[in-house]
Formats: structure tokens, sequence, C-alpha cells
């Protein structure tokens, strides 16, 4: 398992840093510090600006640590080795539920391999979906080990201690952890179906009970923090419902079966947001979570672990299911956890039928193989910024974002005329979008356009008027050879934002510029006027 995914994710490796890593990392001030600096880590500023998941942060400042610095092999070396333990954790956990050894081994290469999780594994910032579906199966893999105990009337207090600490570490890489308490309740089913005289109901009911106290007592202690932090990201309603849970659930379910076509944005102009509250689409998935669903619900009432897989894979999605808005439409490693319920599914497929038909067995390698090359160049997308929305824009050429995205990488690499021209269909996608249009403005003025640089400033104004854009419309000024235009606009940026760098710095340099005309004006060096 672990040579296989090291040959999958090797390309990886050479990666840099890309995309949410330089808020998450570069230009996080928690990171360097020592892992042990507890207070940091934990205290009421780590949350402040990015959503607050400590064991994410604490692996990150452990890789620091690791690295003597913010080197990429190093970080992109961990996810790798996260994976690998996650693969092995799945391995566990479908060698008990499902009891075939073939069946779990096809189980965990399938979740090795499958592209779908490519974005969690090759992406830096993915690693709190590595660390979370890791310490989740781990918890399952233990609640199975304490209904075996409950069964057989052993000792339960270790698994039930690695069951609840396994699921807190969960919860403390991402909240979409919640859902633990309904996977373990999925799992008790096909272990109550398998053993009918363990026990009973009420002894099940009982441990999925303390389940749920210790993930409310989660949620009591934190609220600001696994909660609110979350609300944040929440936006008002970007589509009629439930067009859009049914279109975004029924997206994901697509992804899993079919992977040929990933993307690294699915926001507007990469994902087409339903217009009424139910279409053709929106019917098409209802349809297919329908039959899903009805499927999941047999296979579980006669007590096979494919059942459970399928509903798994549902539950798992709940929580970044639009069923309450927030502006990542889709993202591909929100899928990471719910593949694991797929694969425990497709797992004990083959296990029945490899039982039965070498060609199984045949058809399963061949699978695995080719997931595993798909993967393989999907990871090679996310070496670097440029290569990663150059291939985003290939799959999906009206993402906003990635054009605007694009730009910037390009700028940053001294690429400034394709940067202009990326930016420039940024703009022609959304013409009201501000950010684009700011960037379109810088990088008109570093290429000498003034006069452009000028015109996009003011176009991001009326728009909205915002700090950024005075700011560049300054500086555009004082190109132009305007010093008093120039210090108007930089004054307005402060006035929005009285912290914004380039406006301070720009005023500065124009009260430089005009000091010695305001001497002349009043009369120093000024010659004697005759009567």
């Amino acid at each position: 398992m672990i040579v296989l995914v090291t040959i999958v994710y090797a390309p990886s490796l050479g990666g840099d840093f890309v995309f949410d890593d330089r808020l998450l990392i570069l230009d996080n001030e928690i990171i360097p510090l020592p892992p042990w600096d507890l207070p940091s880590l934990l205290g009421p500023t780590a949350g402040a600006r990015i959503a607050y998941r400590p064991l994410r942060t604490l692996s990150y400042m452990i890789d620091y640590q690791m690295g003597g610095g913010f080197h990429p092999f190093v970080f992109h070396l961990s996810n790798l080795a996260y994976h690998a333990a996650t693969v092995l954790a799945v391995h566990a956990l479908a060698r008990a539920a499902i009891g075939s050894a073939i069946g779990a081994f096809f189980a965990a290469a399938l979740f090795a391999v499958h592209p779908l999780g490519t974005e969690a594994v090759a992406y830096v910032s993915g690693r709190r979906d590595l660390l979370c579906a890791l310490f989740a199966v781990l918890a399952l893999r233990a609640f199975w080990w304490l209904l075996d105990r409950r069964a057989g009337r052993g000792h339960t207090a270790g698994p039930l201690a690695a069951t609840l600490l396994s699921g807190l570490a969960a919860l403390a890489a991402k909240e979409t952890a919640l859902v633990l308490p309904v996977l373990a309740a999925l799992l008790a089913v096909v272990h109550a179906r398998r053993n009918p005289a363990a026990g009973g109901r009420a002894s099940y009911g009982a441990l999925l009970r303390a389940a749920f106290v210790i993930t409310a007592a989660a949620l009591f202690l934190y609220p600001d923090r696994f909660v609110l932090a979350w609300h944040r990201a929440w936006v008002g309603p970007l589509a009629p419902q439930p067009a859009l849970s049914l279109e975004v659930v029924g997206k994901y379910l697509w992804l899993a079966l079919w992977p040929a076509t990933l993307v690294a944005d699915y926001r507007y102009g990469a994902f087409a947001l339903p217009t009424a509250s139910f279409d053709g689409s929106a019917a098409l998935a209802a349809v297919g979570l329908a039959v899903w669903i009805a499927a999941g619900a047999v296979l579980l009432a006669r007590g096979h672990v494919a059942g459970a897989g399928l509903l798994w894979f549902l539950v798992a999605l709940l929580p970044v299911a639009q069923l309450v808005p927030y502006a990542e439409i889709i993202a591909e490693h929100n899928a990471y956890l719910p593949l694991v319920g797929l694969c425990l599914a497709a797992g004990e497929g083959v296990g029945v039928v490899a039982s039965r038909s070498r060609l199984a067995l045949a058809v399963a390698a061949v699978l695995v193989v080719a997931l595993g090359a798909r993967s393989f160049l999907r990871s090679a997308d996310w070496r670097d910024e440029i290569s990663l929305w150059t291939a985003t824009l290939e799959a999906a050429p009206g993402s906003l974002r990635a054009h605007y995205n694009l730009g910037i990488a390009l700028g940053r690499a001294g690429r400034v005329v394709e940067a202009e021209q990326a930016l420039a269909r940024a703009v022609a996608a959304d013409p009201r979008d501000v950010e684009s249009l700011v960037a379109l403005a810088e990088t008109r003025g570093r290429r000498g356009d003034y006069a452009g640089a000028a015109r996009t400033a003011r176009r991001a104004i009326r728009v909205s008027p915002n700090a950024p854009a005075y700011a560049v419309l300054g500086w555009s000024s004082v190109g132009l050879g305007k010093p008093f235009a120039a210090r108007r606009a930089f004054r307005k940026a402060l006035a929005i934002d009285g912290t914004n760098a380039d406006a301070i710095r720009g005023l500065k340099s124009v009260r430089d510029t005009l000091r010695p005309r305001a001497r002349v004006r009043s009369g120093e060096d000024r010659p004697t006027r005759r009567r």
C-alpha cells in the first residue's frame, strides 16, 4: 500500500505551495512557533483569519520544525505520509468489517489511488481532510473493536477511549467530523445484523448516545471555533433549493464514479448554478440519489458493509451539500472522507465476486491501475500555480477564479503581458468583479500603461469604492505626472482603510515630491519681485 501511494503521488513531492497555502502556511504567523507553544496554537487569535482547525495547524508547525523553514518538499512528504496512514487505516477497517482479505485489499487500494482524493493529497492545504479522515477511520475501527468486545462480553474501556480520542482528533482537524456518530450508527447496524444475540439494540444505542454526548461537548467547549469559524464562510443563498443541494451532491457522486474531468474550481463560471427550485438536472440527480439510497438501505438491512458504505458516502457529504450555503460550491477535497464509504462498498463487492471468478480480480487490478494513472497525471497539475490554473482552464474555460489566479501567478513570475491577458479574461467573465479589476489595473501599471491602469482603477471604484483601487489610481497618477491627483487618491484610500500599505507609501512619496513646490509657494528661495 505504501509503495502504491508513493508511486501514484510521486509528482506531488516536487510541488510548490499553491493557492490557499499562502494564507494557511506562508502568511500564518503561528506556523514558525514551536509545536509545544499550546497557548498560541489554542489561543483566541489562532483562528482569527482562518478556520480554527488546531490539529492541522499543529501538523504544519511540526513540518516547519522538521524542515527548518517553509520547504515545500517536507510539507508534501507529510501529506503523502498521512494519506498512506489513512490507506492503512481503511484497510484495517475493511478487514474487520468486510472479513475478506481480497475485498479489504481492493477497498484500500481503490481509496489509495482514486483521483477524487488527489486534491487532498497533492495540495498542502488539503491536510485538513487527510487528518480528519485518518482519525475518523481510526475512531470507527476502534468502534468496531468496541462492538466486538461488547458482543464477547469483554472489557470495553480501551476501545471506548480509542474511539472517543480519535473522534475528537478528527474534529480538531476539520469540523465535518461531526458526522462520525451517524457513520458509527451505520456500522453498528451491520454488526448487529451479523451478531443478533450480542446484547440487543439497547447496548448499541447507549454507545451511540455516548458518541453524540462527546460531540456535543466539543461544540459546547469550542462554539466560537468549530461552529462560528465555519459559519464565517457561509454566504447568502447561492441558488434556489432543493435544486442546488441535489445538483451539488449529484456532482460529487458523478465525480466519484467517473473522475475523468477534475478541476480546482467549481465556483462562478465553472459550475452552472440552478435558476429554479427544481429543474431537469435536479430531477436527474434526485433519481440517481434515490436509487443510491434505496440500494444502500436494502443492503444495510441485510447486514452488508456495502450498504453502510453507500450511505456513508452521502452522510459524509451532508456538511458540504449546500444545505446551508457557503462560498465553496464544490471542492474535491471535501470528498476524501466520503470516498472511504464508497471504497468499502466496492471492496465487499469485489470480495464476493472474486470468490467465484478470477476474472473479477483481473478487472479490479486493471481498474486500480487506470485510476492510479489518472491520479499520477492529476497530481502533476498541482506542482505550481501556473500549471494548476492552466489545467483548470483547460477543463473549465469559464472559471473566473482560474483566470484571476492564473493572472496573479503569471505576474509573480514576471510574465506581465500574459498576466494582463489572463486578468482581462477574468474581467470579461465578470465585469463587476472588483478584485479582477484592481489586479488588472495593477498589472497595467507594472507594464507602464498608466493611463490604462487609471481607467481600470476608476472602473473598480465605480463598482465599489475600495482602498486598493484608489491606491492603484494614486500610483497611476504618479506615473502620469499628476501628483495632486495622486495625493487625493491616496487620501481616499486611507479614508477607507487606514492600514493600506500601498496608499501609505504612495502618500509619503507624493508629499516628498510636493514639498519643494510648497517651499517655493511660501516664499522660500523665491527671487525678490520688482515693484
